[in-house]
């Protein structure tokens, strides 16, 4: 079992005034990378000595406590919406304008505002997460089914066609067990939304529009799958096979995520592929942007923090990242240099689709985006624990909960 930390370190890591220190949310798929990382930065950088601070568990909780302690770290992944207004995090356009080598031009348009709160840059994104579907194929071989990748390129592939898949790719053991589910629910609800056209927030995330059947609906739809159609995990039993490993040992068919599954279906015993997700006329799937990266304002060594802030938007870091199976790159340059730094070991064969996605989704900003605060989060994902478990329908849940939420997005409170 993971201990609550793990800490990658060269030296001394408590209370050592000489060394900057970055804490991040993680586990076992996110080590390898993050050490890589860390590893190169001090190749470039000898004199500002780096510790990685991997946290697989609570880490909102664990940061929370660290920052009223006065004890937290350097630097921190950070939700925009909580920390920019309450005064936690350091400006840093004044790094920006030194520094040289930022390759804010190479950037996909979109990802500095990412980074932005009221005007003020806190953070840096420079990774991307293009929501796609993940599918066995030698289940859809087996079920006598087209591939979706084909079904999508003839603008087949909706939320009809994909419940039939589902239902011929759910199998039944002895005494009607489910051996093997079709579908399994996994990425955020906002992707599901998106999928039908639907718009959950105004353009500065000031309102919410969860009264809108083309925002509700789709969680109903979602839902359904389990309570009503039997093709997908209900709670109790997703809480016992997983999620993305679920996928790898083919208890289930298909899946919606993003490219940091690379790593962690490499070893996946059945070839697997990704389409694009199925949608209705207006839909579109969506992209969860790389968290960015904050410097506490308390920090001593701020100049310091600020470059490893600047290395993880370098070309560099990008292809460590990227290449070791978790999100694509934001850099124009590499999306067009794929074979620089994607492993033709572990990436499925239609992998060029998480870039192809791009230019549809990427503006405006993803809705599961730095600028909801954390409280709505939690009361959202609340409500549609309600819709999932099928104690509410939909639109009741999301229609009680939407004055609060509301209430949230234009005080903070």
């Amino acid at each position: 079992m993971l201990a609550l930390w793990i800490i990658f370190f060269w030296g001394r890591v408590h209370d050592d005034p000489h060394r900057v220190r970055f804490a991040i949310w993680g586990g076992v798929a996110e080590q390898k990378a993050w050490a890589a990382l860390a590893e190169d930065f001090q190749k470039k950088h000898p004199a500002i000595p780096i510790s990685i601070q991997l946290i697989p568990g609570q880490y909102d909780v664990k940061l929370l406590a660290m920052l009223a302690a006065r004890t937290a770290p350097d630097l921190f992944s950070l939700p925009l919406a909580d920390f920019g207004p309450e005064g936690v995090l350091t400006p840093i356009e004044r790094f920006m304008a030194n520094d040289p080598n930022l390759p804010v031009d190479d950037l996909f348009d979109g990802m500095l505002r990412l980074g932005r709160w009221d005007g003020v840059q806190y953070a840096l994104p420079a990774t991307l997460g293009p929501q796609v579907l993940f599918f066995n194929i030698r289940h859809v071989e087996e079920a006598g089914l087209e591939s979706p990748i084909d079904l999508a390129k003839r603008g087949e592939w909706n939320w009809e066609r994909f419940l039939e898949y589902c239902q011929k790719l759910t199998r039944k053991g002895g005494e009607g067990r489910v051996v093997q589910w079709g579908f399994l629910k996994y990425t955020p609800l906002w992707t599901y939304i998106s999928l039908n056209g639907g718009k959950a927030f105004n353009e500065d995330f000031t309102q919410c529009y969860f009264d809108d059947p083309k925002v509700y609906e789709p969680i109903q739809r979602l839902a359904d799958l389990s309570l009503v159609h039997k093709v997908a995990p209900p709670p109790a039993v997703e809480a016992q096979i997983g999620t993305w490993q679920a996928f790898a040992r083919g208890d289930v068919s298909m899946f919606i995520s993003g490219p940091w599954q690379v790593s962690r279906l490499k070893d996946m015993a059945d070839p697997y592929d990704i389409a694009p997700p199925p949608t209705e006329p207006g839909g579109r799937t969506i992209t969860l942007a790389g968290v960015g990266t904050g410097i506490w304002v308390r920090s001593k060594r701020p100049e310091d923090a600020y470059r490893w802030i600047s290395y993880l938007t370098s070309r560099d870091a990008l292809r460590i990242w990227a290449g070791l199976g978790f999100d694509i790159p934001a850099s124009r340059y590499l999306a067009g240099h794929m074979e620089e730094w994607a492993n033709p070991h572990i990436i499925p064969p239609n992998f060029k689709l998480f870039y192809e996605l791009i230019p549809s989704i990427l503006t405006p900003p993803p809705a599961t985006s730095p600028f909801i605060p954390k409280k709505a989060q939690d009361l959202i994902n609340d409500t549609f624990t309600l819709v999932w478990t099928g104690k509410k329908d939909a639109k009741t849940a999301f229609g009680e909960m939407m004055p609060r939420v509301n209430q949230i997005l234009r005080t903070g409170r």
